[in-house]
């Protein structure tokens, strides 16, 4: 049996937060080396009336200026109807502009979100040595 985390690198995207009247708070996801990320944005309870919209950023450097990668892979007007649920965004990675950021608006009413970028499809790259940085704990059997 083949082991998922030899092809699939997650990295943290969204620190869970409970969030509101802001943009989310990203943090960069280094894609170099991949050629898709698969975001997992995970929604908890929402308070009335919230809504949650997320599309994914690209730039040529980790500090860099982000530009929206496609308006048609954009988790939009999530409301309280879509709480407690987990949302995908999976996207080509630019060799040009491999660092992404999720992007997106927290409404008025408070929302938990957070979000885990899986990076995959290796072009060339061994698979992290170092599991245990990225994960908090990582068992196999």
């Amino acid at each position: 049996m083949e082991e998922l985390f030899a092809y699939v690198k997650p990295v943290m995207a969204v620190i869970p937060v409970s969030g509101s009247g802001a943009a989310i708070a990203a943090t960069a996801v280094n894609g170099n080396g991949y050629s898709r990320i698969a975001y997992l944005l995970a929604v908890g309870a929402m308070g009335t009336g919230a809504v949650l919209s997320c599309s994914v950023t690209e730039s040529a450097t980790s500090g860099g200026t982000y530009a929206q990668q496609s308006t048609t892979a954009a988790l939009t007007n999530i409301a309280t109807t879509g709480a407690s649920k987990i949302y995908a965004i999976d996207v080509p990675i630019n060799s040009s502009k491999p660092y992404q950021k999720l992007y997106g608006t927290a409404g008025t009413a408070a929302i938990l979100h957070g979000a885990i970028a899986l990076l995959y499809g290796r072009n060339g790259v061994n698979e992290d040595p170092n599991l245990d940085s990225i994960l908090a704990q990582y068992k196999r059997i």
